[in-house]
């Protein structure tokens, strides 16, 4: 399992501090939500579900986006020409799509229900394009 990433480890605790949370609390609150003693040891799937509960939203298990919807998702940036020289998905590129439509650092925090605006809002771009040619 990955281990937590450096802007997720900033984004607790900016979101603790917005909250009044000390640094005590902060632990308690990650030990209760994790049973994790030390936010060093939380993996990143457990880092989202700790700053979901800071942010007021509920975390349900199973609640990420399928396999399938992430393929489809990268098919479609791919399509819309979001691609690296090499060919590959430029990740960078939809990571700033979804950060300013939707409010997210990383692709891989996608809801299966956010996963499928992203998907209507991909096709819709190229629908788009295709009639504006």
């Amino acid at each position: 399992m990955a281990a937590i990433t450096a802007s997720q480890m900033r984004k607790i605790h900016v979101s603790a501090r917005e909250r009044g949370m000390d640094n005590d609390l902060l632990h308690i609150h990650v030990r209760t939500l994790t049973g994790k003693e030390s936010l060093r040891d939380l993996t990143v799937s457990e880092a989202v579900r700790v700053i979901d509960s800071l942010e007021g939203r509920s975390h349900k298990p199973g609640d990420h986006a399928s396999a399938k919807q992430m393929r489809y998702i990268e098919a479609l940036a791919k399509e819309l020409g979001w691609q690296k020289e090499d060919g590959s998905l430029d990740k960078d590129r939809l990571n700033g799509f979804l950060s300013k439509r939707y409010g997210l650092d990383h692709y891989r925090w996608l809801t299966r229900t956010t996963a499928s605006k992203v998907i209507e809002g991909l096709k819709h771009m190229l629908e788009s394009r295709a009639v504006c040619n």
